[in-house]
């Protein structure tokens, strides 16, 4: 097999053609973000991490896609189990690299208890009676970082997550609208349609290559353990931190996780100096714009402590504008429960329990209540806006420059040279080649070249049906993108 550079965007492309353990095609597709953020957090950068999603949303397809990548054994899955069930697989458990829980609220509280556990770094105790011995015998389980996935509209799955347990897991949210259905359905009825060889865009020759690579990186983490990943342009990224809720001081570790995680998926990228006895590894402005790129809209959402699927439900309601009193205007657009699940509805949107959502939004701030002849109107908060990240890559890049020749002069010259000069990225959406500069000044603004600027690349831009671009995009478009498209395909 030739050697291939990997990128992080051939990991996308294994995801558009994952397939279930009997071979069937299955790709996950409209989910690229939460895909990539997921198994790289996760396998590469030991991170606690939870899907929260509708039922038959894809959860449990997409972890089935990221334990494939994994070698045998490194997995163990705990199915539904009793409280002591999970001890009698003590030894195998302890021998994993890795737990995955598909079903979480269905897992008992003894079970849950021992992810606690885990989640602060603890080993899980019991004390249990050997029959054959007639004596009392210690058993443990040693922590491990857990993939699971929670069913929101089950009342447990909604309740079982405490603040203290929330804190400790990176979380992300299926995408449960009729537009993302409505894309797998066509994908679906297409595949019945054509030979696997025309659905598929990946070899098999491909995904091993893309296998190794990842199981060298996972291999390459656990063997130099000892070496300090550190970030120079950490200090930098402070723009794109949103700091109105206490919660982002916890949550800002993942990010930076996400963006270790990338630089181990380009170990060949890191440089690496021992300063004081201890090793480092430098990770490089080209990893954070990375980072960025993938996950920064998801951990907006979670800094500001937007409830599951928030933000589809603040869509709803337009602005909400200031009268000269500091109040909102008459003007303001107030909707009933009742109203909001119809508007709901409309848009595409499952929801069958609005009221934990809207209970979650008036916590935060981001929606206000009133009461008119009985009945409760809820309505955008005009005091709280989403925050918008404008960091400035080439400013960083100089700012970078001099933080390394005063903070890491021994290895100045190389990181400079390596790093910040010359800086091309395979955008992990599109595949587009991008150069880091002048001409990228945001993460998620992306998009240059002679096409329609309603596509991601030009790749998109070239397919001939609305179809046909369904099945083979490669940008990570929201509803309004793909509507926007749909129309052009009808008007050309």
């Amino acid at each position: 097999m030739d050697m291939k550079k990997f990128e992080i965007h051939d990991l996308l492309r294994y995801f558009h053609n994952a397939k279930k353990p009997d071979g069937t095609l299955f790709p996950i597709l409209g989910e690229d973000s939460l895909a990539l953020t997921a198994c790289l957090s996760y396998i590469l950068e030991d991170t606690n991490f939870c899907i929260k999603a509708y039922s038959g949303t894809g959860k449990t397809v997409l972890m089935e896609a990221i334990s494939a990548l994994l070698p045998d054994n490194y997995m163990y899955t705990v199915e539904h189990m009793s409280e002591t069930a999970i001890w009698y697989d003590e030894e195998k458990i302890n021998k994993a690299r890795f737990v995955a829980i598909p079903e979480a609220q269905k897992i008992p509280e003894g079970v849950m208890e021992i992810i606690k556990t885990w989640a602060d770094g603890r080993t899980a105790e019991r004390k249990k009676t050997d029959i054959t011995i007639g004596a009392t015998v210690g058993q443990w389980l040693h922590p491990k970082y857990v993939l699971m996935a929670v069913a929101v509209e089950n009342d447990k799955g909604s309740a079982m997550f405490d603040t203290e347990l929330e804190r400790r897991c990176m979380i992300m949210h299926t995408n449960p609208t009729v537009k993302q259905t409505e894309l797998v359905v066509r994908h679906k009825l297409l595949n019945s349609a054509l030979p696997k060889a025309t659905m598929s865009s990946m070899t098999d020759e491909e995904i091993k290559g893309l296998k190794k690579h990842l199981e060298v990186a996972l291999r390459e983490r656990d063997e130099d353990d000892s070496t300090v990943i550190k970030n120079p342009c950490a200090p930098f990224l402070f723009e794109a931190i949103p700091s109105a809720f206490p919660v982002s001081r916890s949550k800002v570790q993942y990010l930076l996780k996400l963006i270790n995680a990338i630089a181990r998926f380009y170990p060949d990228e890191i440089t690496r100096i021992e300063k004081g006895g201890v090793k480092y590894g430098l990770v490089s402005p080209k990893h954070n714009w990375l980072g960025l790129r993938i996950y920064l809209n998801s951990f907006v959402e979670e800094c500001l402590h937007m409830p599951s699927h928030g933000t589809d439900i603040l869509k709803l309601f337009p602005d909400t504008r200031l009268d000269k009193f500091g109040f909102a205007d008459s003007e303001t657009v107030k909707m009933s429960e009742g109203e909001l699940k119809k508007a709901a509805k409309a848009a595409g949107l499952p929801f069958t329990k609005l009221r934990p959502v809207l209970t979650g939004l008036l916590m935060t701030g981001f929606l206000e209540v009133e009461e008119e002849g009985g009945k409760k109107l809820y309505y955008k908060s005009p005091l709280i806006n989403e925050p918008v990240s404008k960091i400035n890559w080439s400013e960083l890049i100089e700012e970078t420059k001099n933080f390394i020749r005063k903070e890491w002069p021994d290895v100045a010259d190389e990181y400079i040279g390596r790093s910040c000069s010359n800086i091309k990225i395979v955008d992990p959406f599109s595949g587009d080649n991008i150069e880091l500069g002048e001409r990228a000044k945001t993460a998620l603004d992306v998009s240059d070249g002679d096409y329609s600027d309603i596509f991601k690349s030009a790749k998109d831009s070239q397919h001939e049906s609305y179809e046909e671009f369904l099945l083979h995009a490669e940008g990570d478009y929201n509803e309004e993108e793909y509507e926007t498209i749909k129309q052009f395909y009808e008007e050309n």
